[in-house]
């Protein structure tokens, strides 16, 4: 065994013998292999070892969950426990590495191991809270294998994270078209003082010029059509300046929050968008207000186009706390009462037309924004049954004829997009009789909306107290039958494949009344107490059906007019025309293929739009559980 030769010689092999992977006899000055080749054979006698430093994983692990605790800590978490201290975390992933084996205490780093910029980013210090700027430092590719999923999402918006493009949400993709510049997310200041009130922390979005400049495009390409409140030329001619009012920069803020919640490019901002216009507006609403010429136009506007954003993203909860305050603000300035004084406010013999026209979009501004809140309150209540807070008739039971809103319904958009002034009727003329002709669809929505509030208020007086009836519900019943009728006739004319959103939104407004009021009629509890009565509730039924099936038929339209052009409130009428054509008591043909069309629409929609995703879950949740009891029995 002494005398045997060694299978190879002593020391380490050539380069190139390495290179090649083959067995090198270690000959000196050459081995075997590169004599005959006439290589240069290279031998490297000190080689240092292989892994990192002693201890530098631990360090790293540390460097990593102090970050991440700082993160949760400005951004929530969902994963767990966000008062965690960072050295628990520690101790945690020390123990996952035991467990893994990992040898790292008898290794020695290599030179190359690291690459300059991780190394420094994980290794800067991380002890106080200014620290969290320098996490935006970190590449995403070593965050990104260390964190949470919960903590990725909540730091994708931070500066260098969006150079990664490849999160599981395809809404955290937010760079530009072009690349060249990244949307910058900065933390404002902790107000932590004794002289700033509570505690608050919100996110500000540094958007650069073209990024503001594609968000006000948006705006006015997909948001305007359906809350056309705010004048395109004169916001062009304030946002140019230089430095801005409060209220204006409120409003600002707010128009851009809507365009990136009905976008798919700028949906990922649309929450740190959302937190920075709170702020804003929170912190100008902190100025007392001693009268109601002290409220700006602009800042009741910022407040209801917030609540639309959170309607989009958050739901209908949230929506409706932001939206008191603007209703709030509404009833304080008076803007019911726009027109109290029409005659001196709009001369239509007027001689000065700059004057005329200035005062007009004045007033049509302020119209269109106390309709639009008007509006609002109506869907809203509508869905969860809530008393309405702007109301329009007295207390009493006579709701056609009392009124007490008097502001004129808004004008044609070309009209007030142009000066050209124009005087429009009141709300109760539309209600009599068909509209004129310059109705436009904002004010046929505003007409509609009125009238489902009268529905929702008629239902809920559909009441027998001890068996007297204390309302005339028939009376009405027929009375507002015959004003939704009236508006589907005034509609009839106006194709809405046009691509008006508005005009869509107004057509299936019109007929999801009709399903409504036989929803009323089938559950009044006196609906078959004669034989009369019972062939009424069977005529509403029948105009039910064919206005839900006329619901799916405007359904189909809405794929070309694509989901993010939708009015907000569009789900709730299809929801209601599949409610009803689910509904056991409607057996009419094809009524299976049109829920499932309205699903499909609904499904679509829900990638922007909470309400749409909630409808489609309760619809697709009941239709499951019908199956299964059909299934059963």
């Amino acid at each position: 065994m002494e005398g045997r030769a060694l299978r190879q010689q002593p020391g380490f092999a050539c380069e190139e013998c390495r290179r090649r992977k083959a067995r090198c006899d270690r000959g000196r000055p050459k081995c075997g292999f590169c004599a005959e080749t006439g290589t240069t054979c290279v031998i490297v006698d000190r080689r240092q070892q292989r892994g990192p430093k002693k201890g530098q994983l631990n360090a790293m692990r540390s460097q990593i969950a102090a970050l991440q605790w700082q993160l949760e800590q400005h951004f929530g978490s969902t994963s767990g426990d966000t008062a965690a201290v960072p050295e628990r975390r520690v101790r945690e992933r020390e123990s996952e590495s035991s467990r893994a084996q990992i040898p790292e205490e008898d290794s020695v780093s290599q030179t190359n191991g690291l690459d300059a910029e991780t190394h420094l980013a994980l290794t800067c210090t991380t002890s106080t809270a200014s620290s969290a700027a320098a996490t935006t430092a970190i590449s995403a590719s070593t965050l990104t294998s260390t964190c949470t999923s919960s903590d990725s999402a909540a730091g994708a918006d931070l500066v260098g994270w969006a150079d990664c493009m490849d999160w599981q949400d395809p809404e955290d993709a937010l760079m530009p078209s072009d690349g060249s510049h990244g949307t910058e997310i900065t933390l404002l200041d902790h107000f932590d003082r004794v002289d700033a009130g509570p505690s608050l922390v919100a996110t500000r979005c540094n958007l650069t010029n073209l990024m503001q400049a594609d968000l006000d495009q948006l705006y006015f390409d997909r948001v305007h059509p359906v809350l056309p409140i705010v004048h395109h030329g004169r916001y062009l001619a304030w946002a140019s300046q230089e430095s801005l009012t409060p209220a204006r920069a409120c409003l600002q803020s707010a128009m851009r929050t809507m365009a990136a919640a009905m976008s798919g490019q700028w949906a990922g901002l649309a929450d740190q968008l959302c937190a920075e216009t709170r702020h804003l507006l929170e912190t100008h609403g902190q100025t007392p207000i001693t009268s109601k010429d002290e409220i700006p136009l602009e800042h009741i506007q910022a407040w209801l186009l917030l609540a639309y954003a959170e309607l989009l993203r958050i739901g209908e909860h949230q929506a409706m706390l932001t939206v008191g305050r603007a209703f709030r603000l509404v009833q304080m300035a008076r803007l019911y009462n726009v027109d109290a004084l029409d005659n001196s406010q709009v001369s239509l013999v007027s001689t000065d037309h700059a004057l005329l026209d200035e005062s007009f979009v004045d007033a049509e501004e302020r119209r269109r924004t106390f309709w639009l809140a008007f509006s609002f309150d109506r869907f809203l209540c509508l869905r969860s049954g809530y008393p309405l807070t702007l109301r329009e008739e007295m207390a009493t039971v006579d709701l056609a004829d009392r009124f007490q809103v008097h502001t004129r319904l808004p004008a044609p958009e070309e009209n007030y997009r142009n000066n050209r002034s124009i005087r429009m009727g009141f709300l109760p003329e539309a209600l009599a009789e068909p509209a004129p002709s310059t109705l436009s669809p904002f004010a046929e929505c505003i007409v509609l909306a009125a009238l489902q509030g009268r529905c929702m208020t008629h239902r809920d007086a559909s009441v027998e107290d001890n068996g007297l009836k204390v309302y005339d519900f028939w009376t009405q019943q027929e009375w507002l039958a015959s004003a939704v009728e009236r508006r589907v006739q005034t509609l009839v004319p106006y194709s809405p494949v046009d691509g008006d959103p508005m005009l869509l939104f107004a057509h299936m407004l019109a007929h999801s009344a009709i399903v409504f009021l036989s929803d009323t009629v089938q559950s009044a509890s006196w609906h078959t107490s004669t034989l009369e009565q019972q062939l009424v509730t069977a005529a509403y039924a029948r105009r039910a059906t064919v206005a839900a099936l006329e619901i799916v038929r405007l359904a189909k339209t809405v794929p070309a007019l694509s989901c993010f052009k939708a009015h907000p409130f569009l789900p709730d009428p299809l929801a209601c025309a599949a409610n009803f054509l689910s509904a056991p008591f409607t057996p009419v043909v094809g009524r299976n293929e049109g829920v499932e069309q309205l699903l499909r629409v609904l499904q679509d929609a829900q990638v922007i739009n909470g309400l749409a995703r909630e409808h489609f879950q309760s619809l697709k949740s009941s239709r499951s559980k019908s199956k299964d009891s059909s299934s059963q029995a």
